[in-house]
């Protein structure tokens, strides 16, 4: 029997076999309820399941026993990517809308001030871009997509490669200060992406892959 346990943003896989070894026995549905009370209860963590390794490859179940990474229809999208340029020469360069930074977090509402560091959440862009353009770390440019502009701060980043610049995830939200003021920092990337660019298969927005272009604010 397989049983699916959801619990403090846990979602686990397993059987029940696997839920006894650990310790949560019972007969039906019981060892998944004292899994769920005991990772509700725990502040550091479950140990959820106990397999072995042989077990874990007993699970696959295609014909030759082995996980199926070949798909034929993500190989033929596969062979008909490009290694050219950008297709619009007015979008030159490439986004990165939502890059995991040091402390950056999925759209959580708090005090911007937990930030350490790149508190404003700069845009990276690799220092030959930024020597072509005349601007330096701590500038502020205009940066456009086909869905929309901004103004942001640039953060100069050898982590980038030329033609490739990043803004970080979870910005762009209102905070409310202990005086009543709403507080906006950094930018939402996803004011910058647009839903019909996507996945042809997932119908995921290309957020790591946005067409492009910095202007020096005057």
């Amino acid at each position: 029997m397989r049983v699916v346990v959801v619990g403090a943003g846990i979602i686990g896989v397993c059987t029940a076999f696997a839920l006894r070894r650990a310790g949560f026995d019972g007969s039906g549905f019981e060892p998944a309820e004292k899994l769920f009370d005991a990772i509700v209860g725990s502040p550091s963590g479950v140990i959820f399941a106990v397999d072995e390794q042989d077990e874990s490859w007993a699970r696959v179940k295609t014909p030759n026993g082995r996980i199926q990474a070949a798909i034929p229809e993500l190989l033929e999208e596969l062979a008909g990517l490009g290694d050219g340029g950008p297709a619009d020469a007015a979008f030159p360069f490439v986004l990165s809308a939502g890059e995991r930074r040091s402390f950056t977090a999925n759209t959580i509402l708090r005090d911007p001030e937990w930030r350490k560091k790149d508190v404003e959440g700069a845009l990276r862009i690799h220092p030959g871009d930024a020597s072509q353009l005349g601007i330096d770390t701590g500038d502020r440019v205009r940066l456009t997509t086909k869905r929309g502009s901004v103004d942001v701060e640039v953060e100069l980043s050898r982590m980038m490669q030329p033609g490739h610049v990043s803004l970080p995830n979870g910005l762009g939200l209102d905070h409310t200060t202990e005086t009543g003021e709403r507080v906006r920092t950094g930018v939402a990337p996803n004011e910058l992406t647009a839903t019909e660019d996507r996945d042809w298969l997932a119908g995921t927005p290309w957020h790591k892959h946005v067409p492009a272009r910095i202007e020096v604010i005057a």
